[in-house]
């Protein structure tokens, strides 16, 4: 009885024995799995140690020298070489000036450099040769006006002579101001080539020969953009023709009023270039110039206020270059995590791009129509497919999913694919803002608002003549009056 006892004991030892060999056999496997799991953590730990060691050693170089970093920080490996690139046409040289002031024959040569020889040599042909110089001495035109000043013997009012040429308050401290042509210049070289208004002076002075002050310069473009104009009126009537256009570009730039946050605003159709400055930066600003009237497409960004109520009904084309952008962001913040967010948002990248070549190879005329619909529309399936998967992970490119699936379903981020005329990018809206940009890193922005006003419908006016190839002092010049 006790020996059978004694080894059903034993029995039950054993069975507990092998159970808890079982159980330590399976916590050295969980041990095995996290310590693998680790040694995995840590080499990738090590690895972003020893990137982050380098860029911080790159930037305590870059900021012991004294010249600026490159702005890509990292040279390209293979950049475009300069020059001419193939395909740009026949190569010439300079041509001759079409106006000539003044030809000179050389002397014709009677030695031989090469072999030393005299005498008469053998004309082959003639070769054209000039140079293009400013006068000596060129010096501004001032005209003087002697008006006369008369006394009703009646009442004795003064009465002023009148001159076609004269504005009629042109007395006392503004008697004398600079001519039509002198202010179009002016304008021209502050609005379209970027000279701020203290340089101007000294320009006209070296060139000319003017003495100007800065304030007469400020003073003349008041008085050419004043309300009620006919520059004013000319805005006006860049506002409808935007209005009216088959697609609009919008962006927006920081600027300051009397030292106050405000934005400058740039709208840019196919032949319009024209310029606001808000004090706010809502949708209201926006809706202001389209009003309900527009029925084109407003080619813009992903900001919140596109989204407005107002334009719920607008059709709207997001600029692929900033989504591209959002996506390689969101790329570098997921690089290096377990799952599969990179290889998502890589793919998303790599399908937003084929659909910039389709439209590109169609518009350049490097595939038919038929071809672009197969192509375009393979393009849809697939970013279709890509932003309807709810199974991401990482917060990060989940928000950015959802994101371009909200606009997606709202037609607004491959629209360009069933209207290829309109642009995939914004590009034109934020060439349009670059100087405005350099303005106001050059300037103070704008002292009030009257000089901000001043400002955009003088550039607006300017730009948009630049945009249809005409010349912008003749266009200022036909608004003076």
């Amino acid at each position: 009885m006790e020996a059978a006892t004694t080894v059903a004991e034993l029995l039950e030892v054993v069975r507990q024995l092998q159970q808890q060999i079982g159980e330590l056999t399976q916590r050295v496997k969980d041990l095995e799995t996290e310590n693998q799991a680790l040694r995995e953590e840590n080499a990738r730990l090590r690895e972003e140690n020893t990137r982050l060691k380098k860029r911080i050693n790159d930037l305590e170089r870059q900021g012991k020298k004294y010249t600026a970093p490159h702005s890509r920080e990292a040279l390209k490996a293979d950049p475009q070489r300069p020059g001419r690139k193939p395909g740009q046409g026949t190569f010439t040289y300079r041509q001759v000036p079409e106006s000539i002031t003044e030809e000179i024959t050389v002397s014709v040569p009677n030695r031989c450099p090469a072999c030393d020889f005299l005498g008469e040599l053998q004309l082959s042909h003639f070769e054209k040769a000039s140079i293009t110089e400013l006068p000596a001495g060129m010096r501004g035109q001032v005209t003087v006006y002697n008006v006369p000043v008369m006394i009703c013997p009646q009442c004795g009012q003064k009465v002023r002579g009148e001159h076609p040429d004269l504005a009629a308050g042109q007395c006392g401290a503004t008697a004398h101001r600079i001519g039509p042509r002198l202010a179009a210049v002016v304008q021209t070289l502050h609005h379209e080539l970027g000279v701020s208004e203290r340089k101007i002076p000294r320009l006209l002075a070296m060139t000319v020969g003017l003495s100007l002050t800065q304030g007469a310069i400020n003073q003349a473009a008041q008085r050419l953009a004043q309300d009620g104009g006919l520059l004013a009126e000319e805005v006006l009537a860049l506002e409808e023709r935007l209005r009216g256009a088959a697609y609009v570009h919008h962006d927006d730039t920081g600027w300051r009023m009397n030292g106050q946050q405000a934005w400058v605003s740039a709208y840019r159709s196919e032949d319009v270039a024209l310029f606001k400055a808000n004090r706010r930066h809502t949708a209201a600003e926006l809706h202001a110039v389209l009003k309900d009237s527009f029925a084109g497409t407003l080619i813009c960004d992903r900001f919140v206020t596109y989204d407005a109520q107002q334009f719920a009904e607008v059709p709207q084309q997001k600029c692929l270059s900033h989504v591209i952008r959002n996506i390689s962001d969101v790329a570098e913040q997921v690089q290096g995590r377990a799952g599969r967010a990179l290889a998502y948002v890589l793919k998303l990248k790599a399908a937003f791009q084929e659909a910039m070549t389709v439209h590109r190879d169609f518009v350049e005329g490097r595939c038919h129509e038929r071809h672009f619909r197969i192509r375009a529309d393979r393009v849809r399936r697939l970013v279709n497919r890509l932003l309807k998967r709810t199974d991401l992970r990482t917060k990060e490119s989940e928000r950015l999913r959802a994101g371009l699936w909200k606009q997606h379903q709202r037609g607004r981020l491959l629209l360009f694919l069933e209207k290829p005329s309109l642009p995939p990018t914004n590009n034109a809206a934020e060439r349009q803002l670059r100087s405005v940009v350099l303005a106001r890193k050059v300037s103070q922005c704008s002292k009030n608002e009257r000089g901000a006003t001043t400002y955009m419908r003088i550039k607006s006016v300017t730009e948009t003549a630049r945009l249809r190839g005409h010349d912008p002092v003749d266009v200022l010049m036909a608004l003076r009056r």
